[in-house]
């Protein structure tokens, strides 16, 4: 598995990613934060892939189940990312077509922990490095599934310095008509 953004749990590593964010900053002003963002998505979506790869090679991953049902399919592969990298467990569940990462009074994000010691961050972090790096790990199913579309949002954050919540939700619109998938 890749060491890039939420995958790695050390916080000298995030410290030293949100000093690269800042000296990009320093060079190239604003613009840097979109390509921040996409490398926080591409190394979110390589984790996906080794991810679904490792599961197939495992026969762990059942294709037709995942067609057949989608929503619990994508709540799975998420709660399945999370398990097995260890530290903070969201907690992860379904309402309706969405599915939901939700953490309550998290005293331990290292991502905060890491700002505090970085030179300087951007004034949502989160959005360009954690939720970037989540949609990119889900976004593999969007792709290997065409039927499928993957809506990712913010619902709400807060960040007093005391304790974290967040809840990001991946809404599943199914099905998608294909015409023809292969």
């Amino acid at each position: 598995m890749n060491d890039k953004g939420i995958n790695n749990l050390s916080i000298q590593t995030r410290v030293d990613e949100l000093n690269d964010f800042t000296l990009l900053h320093k060079n190239f002003g604003n613009v840097a934060f979109r390509a921040i963002q996409k490398n926080n998505f591409y190394s979110g979506f390589s984790v996906g892939m080794e991810r679904i790869t490792r599961l197939l090679k495992e026969d762990k991953f059942d294709i037709e189940s995942f067609r057949q049902n989608p929503i619990d399919g994508v709540r799975e592969f998420i709660h399945g990312y999370f398990a097995d990298r260890g530290g903070n467990m969201p907690d992860i569940f379904i309402e309706g077509n969405t599915v939901f990462l939700e953490t309550k009074f998290c005293k331990n994000c290292l991502t905060i922990e890491a700002e505090k010691l970085a030179e300087q961050c951007h004034e949502d972090v989160c959005a360009i490095y954690c939720r970037t790096f989540a949609k990119g790990i889900v976004s593999v199913l969007e792709e290997l599934f065409p039927e499928i579309v993957i809506n990712f949002y913010n619902v709400s954050s807060r960040r007093d310095g005391k304790d974290s919540d967040c809840r990001e939700a991946f809404q599943i619109l199914s099905p998608k008509r294909v015409e023809n998938p292969s």
